[in-house]
């Protein structure tokens, strides 16, 4: 290779992918991929109740030997339109974990990887490869990150193919030249528009898209098929980001690896608006509110979360990116749990006027902190004159404040229980537990796809 050559970004991504086959991962390490595969799969239990999936799955070839997705036992499908179909279900849940520092959502590219090719593998190769899909893929969408989102781009879409390629290479065995090839033909699976959203219901249509892509251009890799050495340089910035990054994809992360600084989610909705519920949820902690008592709601955040917000609501995916909403409907209704953003509470009068009292601003102290800091302050002010205050630095969930192990489980078994019997909730649990599983990895993964044995 020449010297321009070996300084691809390809090749450096490729490095990170083969020095993640040899390291050890340590015990905290293995309990941080855990409960990000079991936050993942409970994801995809919410994100199959999606119209837009079911149609999916009749749109893939039934195979006699394949893989299954949630649920779907009997039908089997190829890898290839499995990886795609829990890429779906895992992005429509708007419930899956994320990375502040990229922006995006390895959990949707890299645990459906997994679930693709599983098979034969041992549960230190899987911890391993999701590290280094999570590393991947992160490391691309900071590098752009906010303005991939501030083009239009959608920084999980556009970077889910290298994710998915990464995480293929590490689970089969690639060396460095395979896994560099595996991560230049995923750029030419890389698309993401963040125009998709204002039709929410399809837009996990893209990820699954980019996922199913990034997951053949590792079998195109594998079968000896080369692709350009610099096109991440050459042709995914210029398009993507309309130059070359500042910050370097082989500079340090905030943590050690991606995942460690990864965040998982207490509710479902989009992260920008997590932290003005936390915010709120603080006040509304120290103080007995009532909706009518309430004047004026006033929120400060940064500059991404209003950005991205959804005004009008008329499906359950506007209502996940609308801060006046889910303030609403965490006094209202007493939660934000899934069923919080059902379409059914869109015609409450009590949550439609609480939110026309709701006013969301950039505040310029919390916008220099972001990404490193996703903030939000909340001021409500009482119709009797006194005004109560609620700030969040670290929304629940971020690594600096944790989600605890017990509430994955819940989340999992909330999720899960229509669709699975208790047995089997109990058997896919068990993935937490990281000192010695008694089942491979392979069997676990299967009982995902039975269906509930009603009595």
């Amino acid at each position: 290779m020449s010297k321009k050559e070996d300084s691809s970004i390809a090749l450096c991504l490729a490095q990170l992918i083969q020095r993640m086959r040899s390291t050890r991962v340590s015990v905290q390490d293995r309990r941080i991929v855990r409960q990000h595969m079991l936050d993942a799969i409970a994801s995809a239990f919410v994100g199959i109740r999606n119209k837009v999936f079911q149609d999916l799955t009749q749109l893939c070839p039934k195979v006699t030997e394949g893989r299954g997705w949630p649920a779907s036992r009997p039908n089997r499908v190829t890898a290839l339109d499995a990886g795609m179909l829990w890429a779906f279900a895992i992005n429509a849940s708007v419930f899956e974990d994320g990375s502040r520092e990229g922006a995006c959502h390895p959990a949707a590219a890299v645990l459906p990887t997994v679930m693709a090719l599983s098979e034969k593998k041992s549960w230190e190769t899987i911890d391993q490869a999701v590290m280094a899909g999570y590393d991947v893929m992160v490391r691309l969408a900071r590098s752009g990150n906010p303005e991939f989102t501030r083009r239009g781009f959608h920084p999980t879409a556009i970077t889910a193919s290298y994710g998915a390629a990464a995480t293929a290479s590490l689970l089969l065995g690639f060396d460095l030249s395979t896994s560099q090839n595996a991560l230049c033909l995923a750029a030419l699976c890389s698309a993401g528009l963040m125009a998709s959203f204002m039709r929410g219901e399809t837009q996990p249509l893209q990820v699954a898209w980019s996922v199913r892509s990034g997951i053949a251009a590792a079998m195109m890799a594998g079968a000896g098929h080369l692709g350009y050495d610099r096109i991440i340089e050459e042709g995914f910035y210029p398009a993507y980001l309309g130059a070359q990054p500042t910050l370097p994809v082989g500079q340090s992360l905030e943590f050690e690896y991606a995942i460690q600084g990864c965040y998982l989610k207490p509710y479902p909705g989009c992260r920008h608006v997590h932290p003005s519920i936390d915010a709120f949820s603080e006040i509304l902690k120290r103080n007995n509110i009532q909706a009518s008592q309430i004047k004026k709601i006033r929120v400060r955040t940064y500059k991404v979360a209003v950005e991205t917000e959804i005004h009008s609501l008329n499906k359950r995916g506007d209502a996940y990116f609308n801060i006046p909403y889910a303030l609403a409907v965490r006094l209202i209704l007493g939660r934000n749990d899934w069923d919080a953003f059902d379409e059914k509470h869109f015609k409450n009068e009590q949550i439609l006027k609480l939110m026309r009292k709701v006013k969301v601003n950039v505040d310029p102290q919390i916008e220099s902190q972001y990404p490193n800091l996703r903030g939000a302050i909340v001021e409500v002010e009482m119709e009797k004159g006194k005004t109560c205050y609620g700030e969040i630095h670290h929304p629940l969930g971020e690594p600096e404040n944790p989600l605890p192990f017990s509430m994955t489980q819940e989340k999992f078994r909330q999720a899960a229980k229509s669709f699975l019997a208790k047995e089997s909730m109990d058997r896919i649990e068990t993935i937490l537990d990281v000192s010695g599983l008694k089942d491979s990895p392979e069997i676990l993964l299967k009982t995902l796809s039975e269906n509930k044995i009603e009595d």
